[in-house]
């Protein structure tokens, strides 16, 4: 190993004259072009297979994702401690074909009851269904958190305990936070109670989030409806933002507002996906989908009829709506929106699922390790 100070100018004038080796940890200064500019030196510079893992001040998700276009194997935001460090490299040599860093979806509504949380339970148990793999589902919302209801389950501890103090966090003491619905699939709960503080601390979450994604290949967040710093930052670093909706007035212009902000923070690249829920339920008063598109610039990527019926069982009885009628012509949809937001692609096996099996990487709030 060779420590060399001058940051990215030195690096590009040692390594013109000097074999590269397998790895480049490179400190930088630099910002925007400048810091691209410097880079794709580098890059010319270097040998074939050389990785390169950049440690910046420059807490930007448009940056890290350029960077990542650009070849980065890893940002670090600093200041960073070794065992960062060490995860880092780590993270750089992992196998790509058994990629350890989960996909994150995170699921918010505009309003109370436009059920992101159905959407994102119902998600979540796609995924397990479609590619037979570990998935997470994290109830972020202390207070009035339904996970554990909407499955049945009783779970002994919850994601308030998990975050008081996340660096204790190993595989096997997170085994014991996570109530199991099935052989693949984990959910960990809210406490849903009012006697605790709902208040969530954005570095303990930052280290609850990071851990997580080293669990499993699919992690889905339930954001409550409330608009603060953590439940921003969750939205904007997410691999998927999802944001629910329905079709009245105040939440068109709700959803126009945020979607703008958030498309903002995230880049071009990776856009917030809005669905319409609960379309048909006021017929006489809702606003048009055609025109809730127009306003707010797009498409939206999922519209889910009102049926009190499916969603209404499946809520009482602590099932999905795959389970209580799985040709039903909502659950397809259902289905194909997970698969859209697994990455790889639709699939209905675990078979075919490998093959499409190489994980997005992004980073998750101020620290970018895979």
């Amino acid at each position: 190993m060779k420590v060399i100070d001058g940051g990215l100018p030195t690096a590009i004038t040692f390594h013109t004259e000097n074999p590269t080796p397998q790895l480049i940890m490179v400190e930088v200064s630099e910002r925007g072009n400048d810091l691209f500019a410097g880079l794709d030196q580098l890059a010319n510079v270097c040998d074939a297979g050389t990785q390169v893992v950049v440690i910046g001040a420059e807490n930007d998700i448009v940056t890290y994702r350029a960077l990542m276009a650009r070849g980065v194997s890893d940002y670090l935001l600093s200041p960073i401690s070794g065992q960062q460090v060490l995860e880092a490299v780590t993270g750089v040599f992992e196998d790509p074909e058994n990629p350890k860093t989960g996909r994150v979806a995170a699921f918010i509504s505009i309003h109370g009851g436009a059920g992101s949380s159905t959407l994102a339970h119902n998600t979540a148990w796609f995924l397990d269904q479609i590619y037979q793999e570990d998935v997470i589902l994290a109830d972020l919302d202390i207070a009035f958190g339904t996970a554990a209801l909407a499955f049945n389950l009783q779970p002994q501890r919850n994601v308030q305990q998990a975050l008081a103090d996340p660096g204790r966090l190993d595989e096997q003491l997170f085994e014991r936070f996570l109530a199991k619905y099935d052989d693949y699939l984990g959910v960990l709960a809210a406490p849903a109670s009012l006697d605790v503080d709902a208040t969530i601390d954005i570095e303990a979450l930052d280290q609850l989030l990071q851990f997580i994604r080293r669990q499993a290949p699919f992690v889905v967040l339930d954001v409550p409806h409330i608009w603060q710093p953590w439940t921003q930052e969750v939205m904007v670093e997410a691999d998927e933002a999802v944001v629910c909706a329905t079709l009245d007035l105040a939440c068109l212009r709700d959803t126009k507002s945020m979607v703008e902000i958030l498309n903002r923070r995230r880049g071009a690249d990776s856009p917030v996906k809005v669905v319409l829920n609960h379309v048909g339920a006021f017929k006489r008063t809702e606003v048009p989908v055609k025109e809730f598109q127009n306003a707010i610039g797009g498409k939206p990527s999922l519209v889910i009829a009102h049926d009190a019926i499916l969603f209404g069982t499946a809520a009482n009885n602590g099932q999905m709506v795959g389970e209580v009628n799985a040709k039903h012509k909502l659950v397809e949809g259902l289905r194909e929106f997970a698969a859209t937001l697994s990455g790889r692609g639709a699939g209905t096996t675990k078979t075919a699922a490998k093959k499409k099996s190489k994980l997005t990487l992004s980073g998750f709030l101020k620290l970018k390790t895979s």
